[in-house]
């Protein structure tokens, strides 16, 4: 690792359960990943290092601008010839209390929006097309940014990508998250910054209905230990997690 910087990924490799018959030769599954990019302090040139050598099918970020998401697919394009669809999950205050939160104030010029309009959140990016993308918002969050998630379909998997707020939130946003993912049937991934411990009873109700990559916590993802997850439900996981560590973020 260099420098002071954790900045930790998870990866794994799943093979969707669905498969009618066996995989076709070559190599097995979908490479996911999630990574929370600190977006204030990084920027699209950084983050596309790291993606363009870890080649994920699947990436969802969170704590990035949309113009910051559209940038670093446009870049992965155009400088490593990796041809990424984005869809940007920008998660907007619901009220007029929200936006004049300190966080949004600061958050609308980094974005290059205004405080009522925060164009900043999560993102979906892939190597296969994205379909049904939306946004759902959690309830009013007075500590800082709104938060919530963005849910799409990508590759025969629904994939839900979030950032969970902090300061007693994190049980009500889980929860919600996991009736999400529980919603149908098929195969699903869901990723991203909770901001709870592997040990944390908030994490409950995910462990309930979906299996995480790394159970044990054996991967810390920033310095304070592990608060970035990868859970699945229907694909079979067929490889091991990975956190590389990087300098482009503080996970």
């Amino acid at each position: 690792m260099v420098g002071r910087v954790l900045a930790v990924l998870l990866a794994l490799l799943v093979l969707p359960a669905c498969a009618a018959s066996p995989p076709p030769a070559g190599p097995p599954g979908l490479r996911v990943m999630t990574w929370n990019v600190q977006s204030l302090a990084h920027e699209p040139s950084e983050w596309a290092e790291v993606i363009a050598q870890q080649r994920p099918d699947v990436l969802g970020v969170q704590e990035i601008c949309t113009s910051e998401a559209l940038e670093l697919a446009a870049v992965l394009r155009r400088d490593h010839g990796q041809p990424y669809e984005v869809v940007p999950g920008p998660i907007r205050p619901p009220t007029p209390d929200e936006a004049e939160a300190p966080i949004n104030a600061a958050l609308g010029p980094a974005c290059d929006t205004s405080a009522d309009a925060v164009e900043f959140g999560v993102a979906v990016l892939a190597l296969s097309p994205i379909t049904e993308a939306a946004v759902v918002t959690f309830p009013p969050d007075r500590r800082d940014e709104q938060r919530g998630y963005l849910t799409a379909r990508v590759a025969g998997l629904r994939v839900l990508v979030t950032h969970v707020g902090l300061d007693g939130v994190q049980a009500g946003e889980i929860r919600r998250l996991a009736e999400a993912a529980a919603a149908g049937t098929d195969p699903v991934v869901v990723m991203g910054d909770l901001n709870v411990a592997p040990d944390d009873p908030e994490l409950a109700p995910l462990n309930a209905g979906l299996a995480e990559v790394d159970p044990e916590g054996r991967f810390p993802t920033t310095s304070r230990g592990k608060i970035d997850y990868v859970f699945v439900r229907g694909p079979a996981i067929v490889g091991d997690p990975e956190a590389p560590a990087v300098t482009a973020s503080d996970h």
